[in-house]
């Protein structure tokens, strides 16, 4: 898909923060995890990646640690904190609205009634 970055800009926070609500991950992994979910659709580059996880740390909303992979090497592994939990949760409450309402509107199933 061409520039899907800028198509899920505003989303990358709620995708990384849905990522650590199912279990810690390195930034790599992250990756591959939404490359494989949307069938190489969406790509988001590792400078926007490790972008906002250095804000989201900065805000609290992920922290991190040191682990090793299963292959034994060393990661720098995230995890969703209180925070950030409550945030998802939040916008997820939302999401429904978000996905109909931009479905209306982006694929012109409106009904508008212009006022002279």
């Amino acid at each position: 898909m061409t520039n899907s970055g800028e198509y899920v800009r505003g989303f990358t926070n709620y995708i990384i923060l849905s990522i650590l609500g199912n279990f810690d991950s390195y930034g790599y992994e992250m990756t591959k995890i939404i490359d494989s979910v949307s069938k190489q659709n969406i790509q988001l580059t590792e400078a926007a990646l490790y972008t906002a996880l250095k804000r989201m740390l900065a805000e609290e909303k992920i922290a991190s640690y040191s682990g090793k992979n299963k292959k034994g090497m060393n990661r720098r592994y995230y995890r969703i904190t209180p925070k950030g939990k409550r945030e998802l949760k939040s916008f997820r409450k939302d999401w429904v609205m978000i996905e109909n309402t931009l479905s209306s509107l982006v694929g012109g199933d409106f009904k508008y009634i212009r006022e002279n």
